[in-house]
């Protein structure tokens, strides 16, 4: 986390009732740091509950379970704040054949600008039949992300062996006058 004052961190599988149970944690941390501008607070406070939650979910649907316990790298989501700004990451083993695919995804929505990921968002939302992946989701978090925070969605892959690698999503949430 580079130096990153740590607010909440969750180590292990992630379970729906983990979820309802962090995100009130979430809201009273998030109350300790914000301006006293209430309509500023409302909306950085959503932001980053809905991109906490985007996250959550990405942990739940997407963990590495077929060998979690032969690995000693568990699924990671961390609340951190640095500065003026609030970051929401997680980190999650993948199965090497789909980093690609996954490296692709990140490359394309960071490429995008702030219409264009508005835009695919509305497109992928209109869709009357998504297309889940074998996981359940349909490609919306990502995107959702990006959307919520404005800002490209940081990552790192790091190889643990030639089946999994783990990966790092960091993703920022700036607490200024321009980005609420």
């Amino acid at each position: 986390m580079d130096g990153d004052e740590i607010l909440l961190s969750r180590e292990g599988l992630i379970t729906k009732s983990d979820i309802l149970l962090i995100l009130p944690e979430i809201e009273t941390l998030i109350d300790k740091y914000q301006t006293s501008k209430i309509i500023k607070r409302k909306i950085i406070k959503r932001k980053i509950v809905n991109i906490a939650i985007e996250s959550l979910q990405n942990l739940q649907i997407h963990s590495f379970l077929d060998h979690t316990e032969a690995y000693q790298q568990k699924p990671l989501f961390v609340l951190s704040k640095a500065d003026n700004d609030f970051y929401v990451s997680i980190g999650n083993l993948v199965n090497n054949t789909e980093i690609h695919y996954l490296k692709d995804k990140l490359v394309k929505i960071n490429s995008l600008e702030e219409d264009e990921v508005k835009y695919l968002y509305s497109v992928i939302m209109k869709q009357t039949f998504v297309k889940f992946s074998d996981k359940g989701g349909a490609g919306l978090g990502l995107v959702d992300m990006k959307k919520k925070s404005g800002h490209p969605l940081q990552y790192h892959f790091a190889r643990v062996d030639d089946s999994v690698s783990y990966f790092v999503l960091k993703v920022k949430i700036q607490m200024n006058e321009d980005n609420a």
